[in-house]
């Protein structure tokens, strides 16, 4: 029907008062899986170092009575390191815009500061999953700490575990750092590569007990349940009157024990980080921590508030031996 002639509408009024609800939705994940999994070692210098041994193998042993021993120069333990990478953000809010009435938040400052403390966990997680080499710096770069897929070495050295052409990386004694590994040609993750990962590592003395993978690669370890020598899939459960279809897996019962299968969303945001998959011994793996996290209040210069985040950090391969990786999966999409 028309509209009479003088009505007043909300299209023309002047002091209708907005509606804006005092809650900020993010969507974005806070999810740091690999930071959370593995500990915590402090350390003391922006180079550190420790090292790693291994015995010898089982042999047999059985020496005629009476003779003289017979003395062999055993090997020395080596000496590897990281160097630590400061992670940091900042910010500067005006003073007016500290003070005004804000919806979803009392405080920019206090908002803003909880926001980048977030996202430099996940910068920590990216680091600590891509395939990147160690650095000492200058004085006009950053230090880069050696990541996960650049430090494995013992567990691959046939290539077994990479695509053709793929090189391994590991810590250089020459150079004193972490070589990035060669990217091979990428192929599709299956449960013979996932078994031999586990194997090899149960082999070197490690016991994993978590394989880390992008979400598509999440969805590809479910369909090993498909294979053919797992009987027929599907399970239908009921549950409170419903019928529920069974289509993921989230753990791997293996012949060295059971691994928790954890989707990592970082490792799925580039091609570099998604064609990977972490087989993880935690108990091999740390986090070193130079400078815990913390917030900084910055000179005030002007009209404004000025707040800085800073941490320095290494990744600690305490035996790299003790984990490996599949490399060079299809990471992103099946024809990535």
């Amino acid at each position: 029907m028309a509209v009479l002639s003088g009505t007043l509408q909300t299209y023309d009024r002047v002091g209708n008062r907005e509606d804006i609800e005092d809650t900020i939705y993010n969507i974005s994940p806070k999810e740091t899986p690999f930071v959370s999994l593995v500990g915590t070692t402090k350390v003391s210098a922006t180079k550190h170092d420790w090292q790693t041994d291994t015995l010898r193998l089982p042999a047999a042993n059985s020496k005629v009575e009476g003779e003289e021993f017979a003395f062999a120069t055993k090997p020395t333990s080596i000496r590897v390191g990281n160097y630590t990478q400061i992670v940091s953000d900042t910010l500067i809010v005006s003073d007016t815009q500290e003070v005004v009435d804000k919806a979803g938040r009392s405080s920019e400052i206090g908002y803003q500061i909880a926001k980048m403390g977030t996202e430099l966990k996940k910068d920590i997680e990216f680091s600590c999953v891509s395939n990147a080499a160690s650095s000492a710096g200058s004085s006009s770069t950053g230090r880069v700490s050696g990541g996960y897929p650049a430090w494995i070495t013992s567990a691959t050295a046939t290539n077994t575990l990479r695509g053709a052409a793929g090189t391994v990386g590991g810590f250089n004694s020459g150079t004193g750092v972490v070589d990035a590994a060669g990217d091979g040609s990428q192929r599709a993750f299956t449960k013979t590569l996932l078994d031999v990962a586990i194997s090899t590592c149960y082999n070197n003395g490690g016991n994993p007990t978590t394989v880390m993978v992008s979400p598509y690669n999440k969805q590809v370890f479910s369909t090993f349940m498909s294979n053919a020598n797992v009987a027929t899939q599907r399970y239908v459960t009921p549950k409170k009157g419903q019928t529920t279809i069974v289509a993921a897996a989230d753990v791997y019962q293996s012949d060295f024990g059971e691994l928790a299968v954890v989707p990592n969303r970082v490792m799925g945001t580039s091609a570099a980080t998604a064609r990977n998959v972490l087989v993880i011994d935690p108990d091999y793996v740390a986090r070193g921590v130079l400078r815990a996290m913390s917030t900084e209040k910055l000179a005030k210069t002007g009209d404004g508030e000025k707040r800085a985040i800073v941490t320095e950090f290494t990744l600690v391969m305490k035996n790299e031996a003790a984990s490996t990786i599949i490399a060079d999966t299809f990471g992103l999409t099946a024809s990535s």
